[in-house]
């Protein structure tokens, strides 16, 4: 079977979940980090939903040294999240996909109301000029294993008040919903671009 990790734990995570895609969920905020109307990166907390984050908050509580124990699934966090492009996919005016650094900064998750809270700053190889040059970014896990949604458009800023960042809903057929409620938790989906349908798009843009 493919993995489908979020993180490296996943396998706990997914124990216990229902068939129809998607098995897990990821609540999502995002800041976009701007040099004047330059992007430069992203600021972004994920929250596990509570079957998830259950079995890590154990691992924690349960351990005879919690903190090492944070330390080590924070590394393993950041390390799947590197390894999937930090389920996050910017493309700028042109279509053009563009890339992130390895170097990730201000890691770190908390425990908050019952649910992991994970934070990251991540980076783009290239700034991106933002002034009349809008890019759109998508987050999703390609199989929709795992759903990545924003609630409110208010989970979404941008660090230049002269810049606008918004939210758009996907446009997903009733054919294709149906599609992913009947595949069962150990099914692949044929398109591995599943997720990015599902996926909202967050339109940023400076004038």
């Amino acid at each position: 079977m493919k993995f489908r990790a979020i993180f490296a734990l996943s396998s706990l995570w997914f124990a216990t979940v229902a068939s129809a895609h998607p098995h897990s969920f990821l609540d999502i905020q995002t800041k976009a980090l701007m040099q004047e109307t330059q992007l430069t990166g992203f600021q972004m907390h994920w929250t596990l939903d509570e079957i998830a984050s259950a079995e890590l908050i154990y691992e924690v509580k349960s351990s005879k040294n919690p903190e090492e124990t944070k330390k080590k699934i924070t590394q393993e966090m950041i390390d799947t999240a590197k390894n999937e492009h930090y389920f996050s996919y910017l493309y700028n005016a042109n279509g053009e996909l563009q890339k992130f650094t390895d170097k990730p900064t201000d890691y770190a998750f908390e425990i908050a109301q019952n649910r992991i809270v994970f934070r990251v700053k991540f980076y783009l190889e290239t700034p991106q000029e933002l002034k009349n040059a809008p890019a759109t970014l998508m987050s999703y896990e390609p199989t929709y294993y795992m759903g990545i949604e924003y609630n409110r458009h208010s989970d979404v800023s941008i660090s230049n008040s002269a810049c606008q960042i918004r939210i758009e809903q996907p446009k997903v057929d009733q054919s294709l919903r149906l599609y992913a409620s009947n595949l069962d938790k150990n099914e692949t989906p044929d398109d591995l671009s599943l997720g990015r349908q599902f996926a909202q798009r967050v339109i940023m843009v400076c004038e």
